[in-house]
């Protein structure tokens, strides 16, 4: 990509790169913004979510058009990760087994409306 491209590209997902100089310091700078990690807590469990994992096409297909169960899990899933997907499942499950589906809507909400995942 030019500088140009990469202006344009940074421009597109909210990313001011005026102040860098040169195509490797555009880059740079347009990476480390898209790898910065947003902790949202939820349900009394701080989640660590990359920024980018709220941008990624599988989230954005998968919240489109009817929503679903599986759907939303799924989502979820690609945000938290495998092994914070657990932790609020077991946060949400009870003493006889019993998974509160509300509580794991309410932290699904919490996560995908927090203002740190809106942009880069």
């Amino acid at each position: 990509m030019s500088a140009a491209d990469l202006d344009e590209y940074a421009r597109g997902i909210g990313i001011e790169t005026g102040h860098a100089k040169g195509i490797d310091a555009k880059m740079k700078l347009i990476e480390s913004r898209r790898s910065r990690v947003a902790t949202i807590r939820a349900l009394g469990i701080d989640f660590e979510v990359p920024v980018k994992r709220a941008h990624d096409k599988r989230v954005s297909d998968l919240l489109s058009g009817q929503l679903r169960d599986e759907d939303a899990e799924q989502a979820l899933l690609l945000l938290l990760g495998a092994d914070q997907m657990a932790e609020l499942t077991a946060a949400c499950t009870d003493e006889d087994g019993t998974v509160d589906v509300g509580a794991i809507g309410v932290a699904f909400t919490k996560i995908l409306t927090s203002p740190e995942l809106k942009n880069f």
